[in-house]
């Protein structure tokens, strides 16, 4: 009788609070927590699907074990994936996006969005680690980059708790952890002289590309000159005007265009030259980098602990089993982010910590 009391009471101060709603009060309300569409890719072999959908399940089931949503309307969603377009293994993953409870007209709804979200990945990670870098970024750092250094944890890597800015300013935090073979990494670091290697490169590309359109001025003048030097071959005074008055002026104008593109890479060209011929040693070591706030076309070295830094990372093929299908999660990435301020989103990270497990995590790789 004592059970059925407390039940009851417990059933009239849910009531009580949906009728009149208070948001503070709002985080003790049981939630829900249910599935959306789940994604499936084209072209997936039947055996691959099956694996991917046995590991998102097996992960699906230890967060459903564990968590129980409070204050939010929390949909789950599985990724099975699409065939890698790269040498390596298939993404997929799961993911939950928990819709906070607020109060409207003094009732109980559900927020159409969030900037909350938990996501465990697999055999895909926050930066590009299987192709080296593409586009603009290849005329850059010529590397792909990532923000932070990942930290050894208790047999797993994990990335420092930092502020980030969410929807309409708001202040959170994100948190990402890496599970990977044997406290190996998935990519590899660069080193100071494979940047600038490259980087001299990129220098000279964006050099040319600077005065390509000078170039091509001077490419169309002698065209110009020739046709000119044909057709008015017989009239020396107007083919010797021609050439004061428009051949040469336009040439010496458009060489020294060229001629001040030569001076404007040519400090940043000297900076990279100097650093070649470093010590040996210091070109072995990690390549972190920032852009040279008193030229735009240079670099400086730095390290982890500067905002500014950019730390250069490349594929690791040698990290990865090329005999396993690729369905086999060969590393797992694991991402949450919220405001941590806000109550139910702080709860909601703050359960979701003690529902997944590193153990189960890493018993899922290579398998």
């Amino acid at each position: 009788m004592k059970y059925f009391f407390l039940f009851f009471v417990v059933l009239i101060s849910i009531s009580a609070l949906a009728q009149n709603c208070n948001r503070e009060l709002l985080v003790q309300v049981p939630g829900t927590f249910k599935a959306d569409a789940s994604y499936t890719g084209r072209g997936l072999k039947a055996e691959d699907l099956a694996k991917h959908k046995k590991v998102v399940g097996t992960i699906s089931n230890m967060i459903k074990a564990k968590y129980s949503p409070m204050g939010v309307d929390a949909s789950y969603h599985e990724n099975f994936g699409d065939v890698s377009p790269h040498w390596g293994p298939n993404n997929y993953g799961y993911s939950i996006i928990p819709l906070n409870y607020t109060c409207y007209n003094n009732k109980r709804e559900t927020e159409g969005e969030t900037s909350t979200h938990f996501a465990i990945s697999v055999n895909i990670f926050d930066a590009e680690i299987y192709d080296t870098a593409v586009g603009d970024r290849l005329l850059l750092e010529g590397f792909n980059v990532m923000l932070d250094m990942p930290l050894k944890g208790n047999g797993y890597w994990y990335f420092k708790e930092k502020d980030v800015t969410l929807g309409m300013g708001l202040p959170g935090k994100t948190s990402a952890w890496l599970i990977t073979y044997d406290g190996k990494l998935p990519f590899a670091y660069v080193t100071k002289k494979e940047f600038l290697e490259k980087r001299k490169l990129a220098l000279q590309v964006q050099k040319q590309m600077s005065a390509s359109s000078t170039q091509d001025v001077l490419n169309g003048l002698e065209v110009e000159k020739k046709y000119k030097e044909t057709e008015i071959k017989n009239d020396p005074e107007k083919l010797k005007k021609y050439m004061k008055m428009d051949y040469l002026q336009m040439k010496e104008r458009y060489e020294k265009l060229l001629a001040d593109n030569e001076k404007e890479f040519k400090p940043a060209f000297d900076k990279i030259e100097t650093q070649l011929n470093m010590s040996g040693d210091e070109l072995k070591q990690q390549a972190i980098v920032k852009a040279d706030p008193n030229d735009p076309l240079s670099y400086l070295f730095t390290d982890d602990s500067d905002p500014f830094g950019k730390i250069l990372i490349k594929p690791n093929p040698d990290y990865f089993n090329k005999k396993l299908p690729k369905s086999v999660p060969q590393f797992i990435w694991i991402s949450m982010t919220g405001n941590h301020k806000e109550p139910i989103a702080s709860k909601f990270m703050t359960d979701i910590m003690k529902a997944f497990y590193f153990t189960l995590l890493f018993n899922l790789l290579g398998k």
